[in-house]
């Protein structure tokens, strides 16, 4: 306001640029009453603004002037009405100071679940004693929630209020006649009334105690006699060992309330329970508060009730009994379709491999050729001491290496080779009339076909056929093929070279031996018989590892028991390729073979050197085997099964298989239901896995059986899950 002229020149930077009410030019009473008018209206311009900015000044004055005291925090609708403001006053021409910016950040700040000191519900038209003793409390160090003007917080303002009187340790109520007349104040009595609260009644006034509502009477009540002087100040210092009085008492009833609250508003979420230490404490509080006021509210209640059955609540056993049926249900219609046949099968490898070593077969005597053998054929031919052959060995080498084994009569000779063109004179006789000599042929259902030697009959000639897996860089030999329909064109012949090995050596030990085979040319499941055993076959609802398909389990098959050896010649410590002595070809041709390796024995001749076309090599659980090898394990196979009782590996039928999977289905659920506590449950199901790879190791260890582990692994697996997801389910309904 201008009163006087001055020099402009003269004024601070500060107030140059203000706008002025010049009284200076006024001649009449009218120009004085245009003036004052300008300047009640700059007065009244933005008045809201101003106001709130004194407001917050003070408040945040005296929070720093207490050292931040965090009971002079802003709260609930205070605090959000003072967020809106300091929006505005980043952008307005009188903005707002760093020490009020900074005592609305440490508002916002503040834990939203703290515990509040002290709520006081009051009517506006007392808000002189109540903004009088909000202050003081705040200065004795207790955090207060105060709305001092409800009417701005509109019709919800009960749902605003609720979390201050949930955290509340104490409800104080300046009873008035204002007060007991205002809707707003008496439902925040009646709130705390439900949530049993301590409730500390004020009055100031002289009241009708007949008139005030029961939770009023029956709570504590201090009177004021007058709101200044020491009259005030007796009266605080009654309400303030009120205030202390029991504490650990009141702030365990507060800090249980707001747990049970939380609880409440996650819609009863199990997570929010009470545990452990917590629920403990919370056990104890409950014994002490008998006789202790406030007494726990019927929230309070349910909430431990609640907390105290969560660990015993358990899925019905028809629920987990349904669910492990389904999941197996689901786990073996998979297992029909083969999507568990690639995994199943690596564990099947994997059992094979621990399968314990066993001492060779003496049956046996393996010739081979390798590469010392064949840089010796080479030099023989060059030497012109063997003629030229077709493909394989020579006719000469051959039957140079046949007539040294006839000087110390084998029992069988089996010629793992192809020989499908006529012979030299020097080797047709032998090839004709060697009753002990059993040869080769290949089928033509999977590739090209490979006919017989000219001169063997075809009873002394077995299809060499392998059922491989993989593709054809890595074929995998697991399965023993036995017996198929001939091929009237290449190999006519529905045995295997290994089974008819088999045969004629059990036929001079006078053994039975019993075919499979139907007059129609079909084979009966699981009828073969060498001696008193009979060898299982593989077919559909018999399928071993493998999916049931009809194509691939065609004709007699079954799963093949490798025979390992130490071999510390090699450093293997169990090699299936040393399951039978072995020596070279052309040690054979030097008669350098002892006598007893020989006699009595099946002979087996075969390619070992993988740089010859002739030879063929398969990969096994145990690692990879030449042709001649895996046919010696097949022909041992079924030789021991009927001398040594020597086993034959063995496997479930779709039913036991069935029964096996829901056993485990039902094992995962039942640990799910019975086990509460994390550490125990993970126990439950680390043993209950622990004992299903056992169970499944000593089957095929001990017992050479065959028990599934990835099909009752998943459905273990998806049935706990499922039982898990029910648990979750019943403890947040």
């Amino acid at each position: 306001m201008l009163v006087k002229p001055v020099d402009l020149v003269t004024l601070p930077e500060s107030l140059k640029n203000r706008q002025f009410v010049d009284l200076t030019d006024n001649c009449n009473e009218v120009d004085y009453r245009l003036d004052e008018s300008e300047l009640l209206k700059a007065l009244s311009k933005e008045a809201e603004y101003y106001q709130t900015h004194k407001l917050l000044l003070t408040k945040a004055l005296k929070w720093e002037r207490q050292l931040q005291n965090p009971c002079i925090l802003l709260r609930g609708q205070a605090l959000r009405q003072t967020e809106a403001w300091l929006k505005i006053a980043h952008t307005h021409s009188n903005p707002s100071l760093s020490i009020q910016t900074d005592f609305v950040k440490a508002s916002l700040e503040q834990p939203t679940d703290v515990r509040l000191g002290v709520f006081i519900a009051s009517d506006a038209r007392d808000l002189d004693f109540a903004s009088r003793l909000n202050d003081k409390l705040q200065v004795q160090g207790e955090s207060t929630w105060f709305e001092p003007d409800k009417a701005i917080l509109g019709p919800d303002y009960t749902t605003q209020v609720e979390p201050g009187v949930e955290q509340a340790e104490n409800f104080l109520f300046i009873v008035s006649q204002d007060s007991l007349a205002d809707a707003a104040t008496l439902e925040e009595l009646h709130l705390a009334a439900a949530l049993s609260k301590r409730i500390i009644t004020v009055s100031y006034q002289k009241i009708d105690r007949s008139q005030v509502p029961s939770a009023l009477n029956q709570g504590i009540w201090v009177e004021f006699s007058s709101i200044h002087g020491d009259e005030f100040s007796n009266g605080f210092e009654t309400l303030y060992r009120i205030l202390k009085s029991h504490p650990e008492h009141v702030q365990g009833h507060t800090q249980l309330l707001i747990r049970a609250v939380a609880w409440e508003q996650s819609g009863k979420d199990d997570s929010a329970l009470l545990r452990g230490k917590d629920l403990q404490r919370a056990k104890l509080w409950h014994k002490q508060a008998k006789n202790q006021t406030p007494k726990p509210s019927e929230l309070q209640l349910l909430y431990l009730k609640a907390s105290r059955e969560l660990p015993f609540r358990k899925v019905k056993k028809r629920s987990i009994l349904s669910l492990s049926i389904g999941i197996t249900l689901l786990v073996m219609l998979a297992r029909i379709f083969g999507l568990f046949e690639r995994v199943e099968l690596v564990a099947y490898d994997h059992f094979i491999q621990q399968r314990p070593n066993e001492i060779q077969d003496d049956r046996f005597l393996m010739v081979v050729v390798d590469e010392e053998s064949t840089d010796f054929l080479k030099e023989k031919l060059i030497a012109r001491k063997y003629r030229p052959g077709i493909g394989t060995i020579s006719d000469d080498a051959l039957s140079h290496a046949l007539e040294n084994l006839e000087k110390y009569r084998p029992r069988l000779v089996g010629l793992d080779f192809y020989r499908d063109f006529p012979g030299l004179p020097i080797v047709k006789q032998g090839l004709r009339e060697s009753d002990n000599l059993i040869s080769i042929c290949k089928s033509g259902y999977e590739g090209k076909g490979v006919e017989k030697a000219p001169e063997i009959p075809i009873e002394r000639v077995g299809f060499n056929d392998f059922l491989s897996e993989g593709n054809n860089e890595t074929p995998m030999i697991r399965r023993h093929y036995l017996m198929q329909s001939a091929d009237n064109i290449f190999c006519n012949t529905p045995t295997s070279f290994s089974l008819l090995l088999a045969e004629r050596y059990l036929q001079q030990e006078e053994v039975p031996y019993t075919s499979p085979m139907t007059p129609e040319g079909n084979f009966r499941v699981s009828t073969l018989g060498v001696g008193e055993r009979t060898v299982k076959s593989l077919f559909v609802l018999q399928s071993g590892p493998y999916a049931p398909r009809i194509d691939t389990l065609a004709g007699y098959q079954t799963l093949l028991n490798f025979r390992t050896v130490s071999n510390p010649t090699e450093d293997i410590s169990k090699d299936p390729n040393h399951f039978a002595p072995s020596v070279s070809l052309k040690a054979l041709l030097e008669d350098k073979v002892p006598a007893e390796l020989i006699e009595d024995r099946i002979v087996l001749i075969g390619y070992v050197n993988l740089t010859d076309r002739n030879a063929d090599y398969w990969y096994t659980p145990h690692g990879g085997m030449p042709g001649v090898f895996v046919q010696g394990q097949m022909t041992s196979q079924l030789i021991s099964a009927a001398l040594d009782d020597r086993a034959l590996i063995s496997w479930f039928s779709l039913g036991q298989e069935l029964l096996w999977v829901v056993g485990w289905a039902m094992a995962g659920g039942i640990i799910i239901r019975q086990t509460v506590r994390v550490p125990r449950l993970v126990a439950g199901l680390t043993t209950g896995g622990l004992l299903l790879y056992g169970s499944c190791y000593g089957a095929m260890v001990y017992g050479a059986l065959w028990l599934p582990l990835v099909l009752p692994s998943a459905a273990f697996v998806l049935t706990a899950g499922g039982g898990a997801m029910l648990n979750y389910r019943l403890r947040h309904s």
